[in-house]
Parts: C-alpha cells; sequence; structure tokens
C-alpha cells in the first residue's frame, strides 16, 4: 500500500507518524488512498475557491490587480450590502466545529521557537514544490518565485511572521486580515489568467485550484515538519499535532476545501503522497529545477565553492535524488552533519530543559519583529516581474504546459 500511512502504536505511546516523520515520499513510493482517490483530485483539479472568486467578480476585475488594495475595496463593498461581499467576510469570521484556539497558540509558539529552522526548511519548501508542474506553470506565468525570488520569501516571512504574532489569527488581527488578504489574492489570480489569451487553452483544469491549495498547505505544514525532522529536530506528538492545527485553520481562512482539510498530520501525509503521485513529473523539469534553486539560495545567501555544495548536499538530503529525478545523493558534508547534530540539541533542549522553549520564543519573535513590519504595511499584491526572453518564457510555459496534458489526456482528464 504505498503511499497510504496507516495509524500504529509507536515506542513510548509515540505514533507511526512521529517515528518516521522524516521518511521520504517521492514518485517511487507515492500513491493514492480510499480518503484521496485519483478521481477526487481528478475533480478538484477544476475546482477553485467558490466564495472568493464570487467576491473577485464583484470587485469587476478585469487585470491583474498589483496594488493589493482588493481586501479594502471589497469592505467597502460589503458595508454597502453586497452580498458576495458580505458572504466572503462572513465565511472568514465562522469558526469551524473542529477549531481549538489553545491548540492553535501552542502551534504558534513552536513556530516561533523554531523560526531558524523555519526560515531554512520553508526555503527548501517553496523551490522543491516547484517539482508540482501544473503549480509551478502558473508561479511562472504570474512572476511569483520569478525575476526576484529574495522578495517573494520575504513576503512568505511577512506572512508566517503574521500569522505567529500573540493573538494573530483573532478576526481583525493582522495575521487574520493577511489571510483572507491572501485568499482574495488568490481569486484575482484566477480570474486574471483565466481571461489571459492562450492560458486557459494551454494549461490543463483552473489556476489556483484546490489541488494547487492542498499542495501549498503541504508545504508548510508536513513538507516543513519533515525537513525540520530531517534536520535532527524531535518534536513531541502534541506539538505536532498543535502545528497541524495552526495550519489546518489557516488553510481553512485561505479557502481550500473541508475535504482536504485534514484532521491529523498523519491524514496530511496520506494527501500529500496523493498529490505526489497525481502531479510531480521530475521527468519534465526536475534536474534543471535542482541547479536552478540551489543557484538562486546561495546567491542569495552570498555562498560560493564548498557553501554553495553544502546547499545542494541539504536540498539533497531534504527531498532525495528521486524528488529531482537525479541519480546522485550528494556528498558527505561536514556542514550538513554539524547542522544536523545542532537539531538534536536544540530540539532535546526544547523539550526537556526548563525555560528553554519560552526562551526560544521570544528570540524567535524578535527574530520575525522586521518580516511582521513588512506584513503591516505590505498589499501583498502581484506583479509580473519576469527577466527571461519573452520568447524564451513563452516556450517553456508551451512546453510544460504539453507535457502536463500529456500525462492526464489518457485519463481524458485534459484532452490534448
Amino acid at each position: 500500500m504505498d503511499g497510504v500511512i496507516v495509524a500504529v502504536s509507536g515506542t513510548k505511546g509515540e505514533s507511526k507518524d512521529v517515528r518516521d516523520l522524516g521518511d521520504l515520499v517521492d514518485r517511487g513510493n507515492a500513491g493514492y488512498s480510499d480518503r484521496f482517490s485519483e478521481a477526487l483530485l481528478d475533480e478538484l483539479m477544476f475546482e477553485g475557491d467558490p466564495v472568493a472568486d464570487r467576491a473577485t467578480a464583484a470587485l469587476h476585475e478585469d487585470a491583474y490587480d498589483a496594488d493589493g488594495s482588493q481586501l479594502q475595496r471589497l469592505e467597502a463593498l460589503a458595508a454597502t450590502g453586497e452580498p458576495r461581499a458580505q458572504e466572503f467576510f462572513e465565511r472568514a469570521r465562522h469558526r469551524p466545529d473542529w477549531f481549538e484556539p489553545q491548540l492553535l497558540e501552542q502551534g504558534q509558539r513552536l513556530a516561533l521557537a523554531y523560526s531558524r529552522h523555519y526560515g531554512l526548511s520553508l526555503t527548501h519548501s517553496l523551490f522543491a514544490g516547484g517539482l508540482f508542474t501544473r503549480a509551478a506553470i502558473v508561479t511562472q506565468s504570474t512572476g511569483r518565485l520569478g525575476s526576484n525570488p529574495g522578495r517573494r520569501i520575504q513576503e512568505t516571512g511577512a506572512f508566517i511572521a503574521a500569522l505567529l504574532q500573540p493573538g494573530g489569527l483573532e478576526p481583525g488581527s493582522l495575521g487574520f486580515q493577511t489571510a483572507v488578504r491572501v485568499r482574495l489574492l488568490h481569486g484575482s489570480i484566477r480570474s486574471w489568467l483565466g481571461k489571459s489569451p492562450g492560458f486557459s487553452e494551454a494549461f490543463c483544469g483552473t489556476p489556483i485550484d484546490q489541488t494547487m491549495l492542498g499542495m501549498t498547505l503541504g508545504l508548510f505544514d508536513y513538507l516543513n515538519l519533515r525537513s525540520i525532522s530531517r534536520l535532527g529536530v524531535r518534536l513531541s506528538p502534541d506539538d505536532l499535532r498543535a502545528h497541524h492545527h495552526l495550519w489546518r485553520y489557516v488553510g481553512y481562512l485561505i479557502g481550500i476545501d473541508e475535504r482536504l482539510l485534514t484532521a491529523s498530520l498523519e491524514e496530511e501525509r496520506e494527501l500529500w503522497s496523493a498529490l505526489v503521485a497525481h502531479q510531480t513529473f521530475p521527468e519534465l523539469a526536475g534536474a534543471p529545477t535542482l541547479d536552478r534553486m540551489v543557484d538562486v539560495v546561495a546567491g542569495m545567501l552570498g555562498f560560493g565553492g564548498r557553501r554553495r555544495t553544502f546547499i545542494r548536499n541539504l536540498w539533497l538530503h531534504l527531498s532525495g535524488p528521486e524528488w529531482f529525478g537525479v541519480r546522485d545523493a550528494g556528498t558527505r558534508d561536514p556542514m550538513l552533519q554539524a547542522l544536523r547534530a545542532a537539531g538534536v540539541v536544540i530540539g532535546s533542549a526544547h523539550r526537556f530543559v526548563p525555560g528553554v522553549a519560552a526562551g526560544m520564543q521570544r528570540r524567535g519573535s524578535a527574530r520575525l519583529r522586521a518580516a511582521e513590519e513588512m506584513a503591516r504595511t505590505h498589499g501583498f499584491g502581484v506583479k509580473l516581474e519576469i527577466d527571461e526572453d519573452e520568447a524564451e518564457r513563452e516556450a517553456i510555459f508551451e512546453a510544460l504546459c504539453a507535457g502536463v496534458r500529456q500525462r492526464f489526456e489518457s485519463r481524458a482528464v485534459c484532452p490534448g
């Protein structure tokens, strides 16, 4: 039953999702399950976010809105009684039955404590997610992680900093407002790309559909935790549950279908396995993606020579060579070994040494202060930022679209 995670008891009461959290999932062992079937994911490829899409229609957006003012304009519409605008905010303010405020706060504290690991593991997640080829086509088309990846990573940091501040997900708070702003941004992108000449004809499914949203949530929760685990940090079952609850609620705020808002980390890994089987195609761009991301990250950090090699070894360790469709697993790297040893020490101190967790949280909060300020002033708008020659960009777009359609046309999902 490749790709299906089954709950079993572990050592000292720890469940399987703790003991094998660091196990890799790639095309070689990924698979569907009864809960997350191929048919369900085929269906959700064509579903956007109806609430956000109706709100976007209420704004009469015909273009790619770069100033991030959609939320303020929608609030003004809601004040006039516009039903689609009111529906958007009513849905956001509603708390689902499964919501547990204390568990969410515990997840926020955990993320603050491991803010350094978050920065490293989420940078990996953002780039490794490029192997989800349909999502990569959308990000390429909108310029996300395009010519200015440093800015995109800063925006992600600002988003997270807003979510993690005390009370950051209470209605009206900075984190809450940022999450619903991102939801509306997704509606704007769907509207814009859906009307862009040539995109709908070439693309397979709906841009930023439910499978993409579920995959993105997995990058922040499951894949992030897996990376932290592979860096030597061992988290308690309670902390894992709290972290998952935090991101489950964020997923609710950004409009993810309840069928993909998993009830546990174990279920989320099961969903991740199905999504990997469904939409990763390393043969289309895997090896070039690895080389490109290593160059970009090394350039951002000012790394060259041996330290650039460390980035490559780190990425291969966190995802595995099969993820990128390459043969080598990297080289034995003293810097990586030291990083993992430090993770063991930090994780043990956080769990077992009195006062350490609180101190880590305080330092994490201070570390994210600048990012939090960016969230206060940033509109989270979008604009095209692509350096490549237009003809080259179009050729890449068409080649990826053709490759994706070919892989789905045998099931008549996206006939060629």
